[in-house]
C-alpha cells in the first residue's frame, strides 16, 4: 500500500474510532467572515472550499510558525528552505511548485502582500498573537482579489481595537538553536477612541551555520467611530536580518554528500539578506443605509532589501550585491449591498482596485562597489481594475454566484548599464521596455443545500497572472544579452465540484478540481530563462473531516491529492517539479483539565520532482512525515506552554534542485531535526 494511502486510511480509522484520537482542524460551517475580506458574511453560501482558522485554533496548534500551521489544512503544502521561523517559507495551493508564491495570493486584512518582484511573502513579519482569524479560500479568487489568486487565497485578519478599558499580554519564549523570542500586545479603549498594538522580537542562531535571524515587528490599529461610520488607521513595520547558509551538495561521482555528512554546515558563510519596511492604511467604513455599506481606503507600503551572494570559486569576480527599494501605493474603494435580485436574499460587492508600484534596484559586484552599480533598474507598474460579484438565492436552498473583473496592467522598465563599473566589463544593458496588458477574470458558481446536513456546489472560473519584474529582467537565451522579456500573461480556466456534510459534532468536506493553464510563467532549465510554458494542467481533490469525540477532545484529518502536469510541448505528460501528489495531516486537541490543553499534529508530504527536472529523468525528493506536540497551561494571569517539534527526529528537506550539467548531482536544503520550545506569558 502506498504511504499516502496508508496515511489517510489511518486517519479515517482514528477519526471514526473514539479510542484512537489524533487531530484538530477547522472545517467550519456557516463561518462569519469579517467585512474587510470582501467575501459574503456567510461562507456557507459560497461555491468554494473555505476554511476559517480562529485565534484559538492558531494558538492551540503545536506548529511553531504560521506556514506550518496552515500546511495542516487540506491541499496546502509548505516549502521551507531553512525552517527558521518561516523566513523564506512559501505556501502552495493546487500545485504550482517553484512559482507558488506568484499563484497563491496572501492578503493582510484584505490587502495584497505579494509584491512586484519574486520575493516570497515574509510570514516572519506577522506576529501570531495579533491575528484574529485566517481565511483559506481554495481555487480561483481573481474576481474579488485580482491577478495571482490562481490556486487559492489566504487572508490574514488582524485583531481590532477593544472598546473599553485597557488589557494586554507579554510572552517570553526560549527555543532550540539559541532562539529567544519576545511578544507583547496591548489594547485600549476610551470613549470614542480605541487602539490595538503589538510588538515582537526574534533572535535565533538557526538550525544551520550562517543562518542567524534577527526579526523585529510592530503593528498598530486605531479606530474612531462616528454616527453610521468608523475611521480606521493601520500601521505595520518590520526589520529583518537573515544569514543565508545556502545548499548542501550531493555529487556521488565526486564522493560528495554534504546532506548526510554535514547537514548543518554551510559552503556560503558570507551570504545574507536584510529587509526593512513599513506600511500604512487609512480609510472609512460607512453604512449608507440598512442595506448598503461602503469602504474607502488607501495604503502605502515600502520595503528595502539588501542581499549579497558571493561566488566562492573565482575570488569574488562573479559575486552579486543587490540593493532594492519597492514602494506601492494603493486605493481600493468598494461597495457592499444587499438585494432581492430573484425575489430572495442576495448580496453584491462592487469595487475599484488601483495599485502603483515603483521598483528601484541597484545590482553591483559587492558592498564595497555599491556606489558604482553595474545595473540600475527603474521599473514602474500601474494596475487598475473594476470588479463586481453578486451572490443571490435563486430558490430557497440554492445560491448563485456570478462575478467579473477587468484589469489593465502597464509597465515601464529601464536599465541603466555601466560597463566601466567593477564586474561590468562583460555585461550588457537591457533595452527599455513598455508593456500594457488587458485581461478579464470571471466566476460562475452555485451552492445547493440538499438537506439540513448536506450541501453541494459547483464553480467555473477564469484566472490571470502577470509576470513579475524579476521574471521580465533576464538574459536572452538566444544572444546572452540582458533584456526585459516579452512574457505574456498567464491565463487559466478552472472547475470545482464539492460537497459538505455537517451533523451534530461531525463535519466533512470534499472538493474535486480541474485547471487548465496557458502561457504559464516558469523558469526553463534548458534555456536558463523565464518563459511562457506550453499548456499545463492541475487536477486533484481535497478531503477534510473534523469530529468532536467528547466534550474534551476534538480530532481532524485532512488529505490532498494534486496532479500537476504538462499538457503539450517537449515535456507533455511530465509532472511539474516540486509538487507532491499526496499531502495529509492528523491533529488532536485534548482539554486535559481546566486550564490545561494538550495538542498534537502529524503532517505527511509525499515525494516530488526536484526543481529543474521538467524531463522527469532524475530521482525524487523523498517523502517525509513530522509530528509536533504542545502542552499549554493557564492560571490567570499567568500562562505557559512547552512544545516539541519534529518529535520523531526525522531528517528531511522540502526543496532540492538537480544539476543540469552533472548527472546524479543535486543541491538540497535540510530542515531542522527535533527542537524544543518553552514560553511563559502574563495577561494584564
Amino acid at each position: 500500500m502506498q504511504p499516502a494511502i496508508l496515511f489517510f486510511t489511518t486517519a479515517l480509522v482514528a477519526f471514526f474510532c473514539p479510542s484512537s484520537a489524533l487531530g484538530n482542524s477547522t472545517l467550519q460551517k456557516n463561518a462569519v467572515i469579517v467585512t474587510a475580506t470582501r467575501l459574503l458574511d456567510d461562507s456557507a453560501r459560497l461555491p468554494a472550499a473555505v476554511t476559517v482558522l480562529t485565534a484559538e485554533d492558531i494558538s492551540r496548534r503545536p506548529a511553531r510558525s504560521l506556514p506550518e500551521i496552515l500546511a495542516l489544512e487540506a491541499g496546502v503544502s509548505l516549502r521551507s528552505l531553512y525552517g527558521n521561523h518561516a523566513a523564506r517559507s512559501t505556501l502552495d495551493i493546487r500545485g504550482f511548485g517553484a512559482t507558488s508564491t506568484q499563484n497563491t495570493l496572501i492578503l493582510l486584512d484584505g490587502r495584497r502582500l505579494n509584491d512586484l518582484d519574486l520575493s516570497a511573502v515574509d510570514f516572519a513579519s506577522l506576529p501570531r498573537q495579533n491575528i484574529e482569524r485566517i481565511e483559506i479560500i481554495r481555487g480561483d479568487g481573481g474576481v474579488l482579489y485580482g491577478d495571482g489568486a490562481v490556486g487559492g487565497t489566504i487572508n490574514i485578519i488582524t485583531k481590532q481595537a477593544g472598546r473599553a478599558g485597557t488589557s494586554g499580554n507579554v510572552t517570553l519564549t526560549g527555543e532550540s538553536h539559541q532562539t529567544r523570542r519576545f511578544d507583547a500586545a496591548i489594547t485600549h479603549g476610551q470613549g470614542e477612541f480605541a487602539v490595538n498594538a503589538s510588538a515582537s522580537r526574534i533572535d535565533s542562531d538557526g538550525y544551520r551555520r550562517n543562518n542567524a535571524l534577527e526579526q523585529t515587528n510592530l503593528q498598530a490599529d486605531w479606530r474612531i467611530p462616528q454616527d453610521q461610520a468608523e475611521w480606521f488607521f493601520q500601521f505595520n513595520a518590520d526589520d529583518q536580518g537573515l544569514r543565508l547558509p545556502g545548499e548542501r551538495r550531493v555529487d556521488p561521482g565526486a564522493g560528495i554528500d554534504e546532506l548526510s555528512h554535514d547537514r548543518r554546515g554551510t559552503s556560503r558563510p558570507r551570504d545574507y539578506s536584510d529587509q526593512a519596511g513599513f506600511s500604512v492604511v487609512a480609510g472609512q467604513h460607512r453604512f449608507l443605509d440598512a442595506d448598503k455599506e461602503v469602504i474607502v481606503d488607501a495604503g502605502f507600503r515600502r520595503k528595502n532589501q539588501k542581499a549579497f551572494f558571493d561566488d566562492y570559486a573565482f575570488g569574488g569576480m562573479f559575486a552579486n550585491y543587490v540593493d532594492t527599494t519597492l514602494a506601492t501605493a494603493s486605493f481600493t474603494p468598494r461597495l457592499k449591498s444587499r438585494n432581492n435580485l430573484f425575489g430572495l436574499a442576495g448580496e453584491a460587492t462592487f469595487g475599484v482596485d488601483y495599485y502603483h508600484s515603483q521598483y528601484d534596484s541597484n545590482r553591483s559586484l559587492d558592498l564595497s562597489t555599491a556606489g558604482t552599480p553595474i545595473h540600475r533598474l527603474d521599473v514602474s507598474q500601474s494596475s487598475i481594475a473594476i470588479y463586481g460579484q453578486n451572490t443571490s438565492d435563486i430558490r430557497e436552498h440554492a445560491a448563485l454566484t456570478t462575478g467579473i473583473r477587468w484589469q489593465r496592467v502597464t509597465m515601464e522598465a529601464h536599465d541603466i548599464f555601466d560597463s566601466s563599473a567593477p564586474g561590468g566589463a562583460f555585461g550588457s544593458g537591457a533595452p527599455d521596455r513598455h508593456s500594457a496588458h488587458n485581461e478579464h477574470m470571471l466566476n460562475l458558481g452555485i451552492r445547493h443545500r440538499v438537506n439540513k446536513s448536506w450541501s453541494v456546489y459547483a464553480k467555473a472560473a477564469r484566472s490571470v497572472r502577470f509576470a513579475t519584474v524579476d521574471e521580465f529582467f533576464q538574459t536572452d537565451p538566444n544572444n546572452f544579452l540582458q533584456t526585459f522579456s516579452p512574457l505574456e500573461p498567464q491565463t487559466g480556466e478552472s472547475f470545482d465540484l464539492g460537497a459538505e456534510f455537517a451533523y451534530g459534532e461531525t463535519r466533512f468536506g470534499a472538493n474535486i478540481f480541474h485547471m487548465n493553464l496557458r502561457n504559464e510563467i516558469h523558469f526553463n532549465p534548458t534555456t536558463f530563462a523565464n518563459e511562457n510554458l506550453d499548456p499545463t494542467r492541475r487536477r486533484g481533490l481535497t478531503l477534510s473531516a473534523i469530529r468532536k469525540l467528547s466534550e474534551d477532545t476534538r480530532v481532524s484529518a485532512n488529505y490532498g491529492y494534486t496532479r500537476a502536469a504538462f499538457r503539450e510541448g517537449a515535456f507533455a505528460g511530465n509532472e511539474v517539479p516540486l509538487v507532491p501528489k499526496h499531502t495529509g495531516s492528523l491533529s488532536m486537541i485534548w482539554q486535559v483539565s481546566h486550564g490545561l490543553v494538550f495538542s498534537a499534529a502529524a503532517r505527511y508530504t509525499g515525494n516530488k520532482r526536484f526543481d529543474n527536472d521538467q524531463t522527469n529523468t532524475f530521482s525524487r525528493i523523498p517523502s517525509y512525515s513530522s509530528m509536533d506536540i504542545k502542552l499549554m497551561g493557564e492560571q490567570r494571569p499567568w500562562k505557559w506552554q512547552a512544545g516539541i517539534n519534529n518529535l520523531l527526529n526525522k531528517e528531511a528537506f522540502d526543496y532540492g534542485i538537480r544539476s543540469t550539467s552533472s548527472p546524479n548531482t543535486y543541491n538540497a536544503y535540510p530542515l531542522p531535526e527535533r527542537n524544543l520550545s518553552v514560553s511563559l506569558g502574563r495577561d494584564f
